[in-house]
């Protein structure tokens, strides 16, 4: 993982593609979202891939699931990105049959309503602790990167996949463990890990076979 300043992105990392795209967005808070995130991935994928930014694009899927083209030609691998408030999180992996989702959540109250509509019975006992509020946090931003990286985002009741524990403690890389699964996808071998960013929390849920995370490439971007 690398963690870097946001600052402003340059003007001349977009393909013509992408310009033309930019063109198109008429709010000043989208524009913004979309060059971050954009400006975060190709920072990433130039560090791994060795590729002028301007010589590939960030797509997206019908869906709104991102993937890299170059040479009018996708990219093998998996894109996943998140942004809120001026920061950028992107994750990345070239390895076959791995998906990943990553996301970025502010810490801030959550009610009981949200828990009740949005956990399992599950999740609303293991979030009942002292750091409440930053676990119920969590357990959602969890939730949200294993439906990205199920390629199904927030179509899917969040309460279709679940988080079991939460780890405190450095596993791999950096990353606090998580414990989840997906109940109807049982054939799936997940690992899923969480860390601290200020105020902020990043997620990453990756499945898969043969996963090894150390591997896995990720990019945070700060204000």
């Amino acid at each position: 993982m690398s963690s870097d300043s946001a600052g402003a992105p340059p003007e001349n990392f977009l393909s013509e593609t992408e310009l033309q795209k930019l063109a198109q967005m008429r709010f000043p808070r989208r524009r913004a979202e979309w060059l971050l995130g954009r400006w975060t991935a190709k920072r990433l994928l130039a560090a791994v891939e060795g590729r002028d930014p301007r010589a590939w694009q960030v797509e997206n899927e019908a869906d709104g699931q991102p993937y890299v083209q170059a040479d009018g030609e996708r990219l093998p691998g998996c894109l996943s990105i998140s942004h809120r408030s001026g920061q950028a999180v992107c994750a990345w992996t070239s390895a076959p049959g791995v998906a990943l989702g990553i996301d970025l959540e502010r810490i801030e109250p959550r009610s009981p309503a949200f828990v009740r509509d949005y956990f399992t019975a599950a999740e609303q006992v293991l979030i009942a602790g002292a750091a409440r509020e930053r676990d119920a946090v969590l357990v959602w931003s969890a939730k949200e990167a294993m439906l990205k990286a199920l390629g199904r985002g927030l179509r899917l009741d969040t309460r279709a996949v679940e988080v079991l524990r939460i780890a405190n403690h450095e596993e791999v890389a950096g990353w606090r463990g998580l414990t989840v699964h997906c109940p109807a996808r049982s054939e799936l071998d997940w690992w899923a890990g969480w860390r601290l960013a200020g105020n902020f929390l990043v997620t990453l849920a990756v499945c898969g076979q043969d996963l090894d995370p150390s591997t896995l490439q990720v990019q945070e971007l700060r204000a």
